[in-house]
């Protein structure tokens, strides 16, 4: 049978789950469906029944877009190792803006540095044991906000938890770690979700994305592109606040969600 015209007649409504029999095989009440953000996944519990997978439906043309460059990855380069500038140094005692910075965030690293000709809190990118990049996060009046010193790396992480959750800048990312020492956390470093983020995000088989709040819309839109790209188990987990706030509600809903 075509499975992908039998799953488009059933006419599933967005977040709907189903219990069937099994279209293939016949199997009573073993065949279950859910579609999630336009993506359906199906499967059969009979051992014998080999029926399974996932079927995209309502694709927009970014999601489009998404799945022709799937097919057509091209090589990853490895990027060389980043040239420290001499005014980007180990923090010391009098670097009081540095110091000021990581307590208000409650973040400790001792791998962080600091740029003392702009003022940065910087944020190495390591890759297999080197440094290719940083991220580094203005404290005084030099704009822009953020730096990236080479822009060779397209996200920062911290971590080495089997669930992965997808943030928006390295603050984030430091705090969701020190709250959750289990997770991998990522920060995108941008607007947008490149083919490196998802060479990355394909090692893990669970993936929660918790952007900050004013961008809710982009949460929902890169849980469905990473279910594309990966076909991981992709969550779009909505914020009341940024998580570098901490804030109560939001601390405890990701811990049960994680457990």
């Amino acid at each position: 049978m075509n499975i992908r015209k039998y799953l488009d007649s059933l006419d599933l409504r967005e977040d709907e789950s189903r219990r069937m029999n099994c279209p293939s095989c016949y199997g009573k009440n073993t065949f279950t469906i859910t579609k999630e953000m336009g993506l359906i996944k199906y499967n059969c519990y009979k051992l014998d029944c080999s029926i399974g997978g996932y079927h995209h439906t309502d694709l927009t043309a970014a999601e489009i877009k998404i799945l022709m460059a799937k097919q057509e990855k091209p090589m990853q380069m490895e990027p060389e190792t980043m040239e420290i500038p001499e005014y980007v140094v180990q923090p010391t005692a009098e670097h009081d803006k540095f110091h000021r910075f990581t307590k208000r965030w409650g973040i400790v690293d001792r791998r962080l540095l600091y740029d003392v000709k702009d003022e940065r809190v910087v944020f190495p990118i390591h890759y297999k044991g080197r440094i290719v990049d940083a991220n580094g996060r203005a404290v005084g009046e030099k704009l822009p906000k953020w730096y990236r010193y080479t822009g060779k790396a397209d996200y920062y992480t911290i971590g080495t938890g089997s669930n992965l959750l997808v943030l928006e800048d390295c603050v984030s990312a430091m705090v969701a770690y020190q709250e959750f020492p289990n997770v991998t956390a990522m920060a995108i470093l941008g607007t947008a979700l490149t083919a490196a983020h998802m060479d990355k995000i394909s090692e893990y088989d669970d993936v929660i994305v918790a952007l900050d709040p004013d961008a809710a819309h982009k949460t929902l839109q890169f849980s469905r592109e990473i279910a594309l790209w990966t076909n991981a188990n992709s969550t779009a987990f909505r914020l009341d606040d940024d998580i570098k706030y901490r804030l109560t509600d939001d601390l405890e809903r990701l811990k049960e969600l994680l457990s």
